[in-house]
C-alpha cells in the first residue's frame, strides 16, 4: 500500500486529519499546525481512539504543506480563566501522550517552530529530512516537556540547529518514513516513554508553578 501523499478530510475533525494506514494510526497536523484548544482536543481524542483500537499498533504524527507546526495559539479572548484552561488542556494532552501504550513517531516534514517542535521531540522516534527546518526564537515560552526534550535532542551542526533522530531522503520522507514505522511499531517504546521523560511529572508541576510567567507572556509578548 502506498502512503496517502495528502491528507483526507475527516468528519468531526477540522485542525488535524487521522486516518489508519495498515497498522498506522497516522495523524496530520493541518497548516499552519498552530496548538490551539481545539487542535489539543482532536489529538486527545485520536490518542484515546488509538489507545482502544486493535488495528492501530502505533501513531504517527506529521504536518502539511511544508510545516509541521508553528508553535502556540492561545485563546483571542486573553482572560485568565480562559488561557488557564488552555494551560491546563496542553498539560491533558502531555498525559494522554505519556500514557499510550503504543508507539509514537513524529515525522517533522517542513518547520517546526518552538513548541511545535516540543511536540515533535515528544515522540519516541524523530523523522527528519534535508526539508526538515528547526526554529526556536526563545519568546515562545517552553512547555510540552520542551526543557527536557530539546536539550536531549537538538543539536547544533555548522550553526543550524538539527533534529538527533532518524533521517531520510527529503524527496521520498514520507513513504519512507511510513515503511521504517512498520518495522519499528513492534519495539514497546512506551515501556521506556517514561524512562525518557523520568522528571515529566516535576516538570509539569514546574509549568504549573510558572503559569503566572505563562500568562503575562500571552498578555504582553505573544502575537
Amino acid at each position: 500500500m502506498t502512503y496517502k501523499s495528502s491528507a483526507p478530510t475527516v468528519e468531526g475533525f477540522s485542525k488535524i486529519s487521522f486516518w489508519r494506514e495498515e497498522s498506522v494510526g497516522v495523524v496530520t497536523l493541518l497548516a499552519p499546525g498552530l496548538i490551539d484548544n481545539t487542535m489539543l482536543e482532536e489529538m486527545i481524542q485520536v490518542l484515546s481512539i488509538a489507545a482502544v483500537d486493535d488495528k492501530v499498533s502505533s501513531v504517527l504524527v506529521t504536518g502539511s504543506n511544508f510545516i509541521f507546526s508553528r508553535g502556540l495559539s492561545v485563546p483571542k479572548n486573553r482572560i485568565y480563566a480562559e488561557l488557564r484552561e488552555y494551560y491546563k488542556r496542553i498539560q491533558s494532552f502531555v498525559l494522554f501522550w505519556m500514557a499510550l501504550e503504543k508507539p509514537i513517531f513524529s515525522a517533522i516534514n517542513g518547520t517546526a517552530t518552538n513548541n511545535g517542535l516540543s511536540l515533535a521531540l515528544l515522540a519516541d522516534e524523530v523523522f527528519y529530512s534535508d526539508n526538515s527546518k528547526i526554529i526556536i526564537d526563545k519568546d515562545e515560552p517552553t512547555l510540552l516537556l520542551g526543557t527536557i526534550s530539546i536539550p536531549e535532542r537538538v543539536l547544533m551542526e555548522n550553526g543550524t540547529l538539527i533534529v538527533d533522530g532518524i533521517g531520510t531522503t527529503k524527496e521520498s520522507m514520507m513513504e519512507e518514513v511510513f515503511e521504517k514505522t512498520k518495522r519499528l511499531q513492534n519495539i514497546s517504546y512506551y515501556r521506556t516513554r517514561r524512562k525518557r521523560f523520568t522528571d515529566f511529572e516535576r516538570i509539569l508541576l514546574q509549568e504549573e508553578i510558572d503559569f503566572l510567567d505563562f500568562y503575562l507572556w500571552c498578555e504582553h509578548g505573544s502575537k
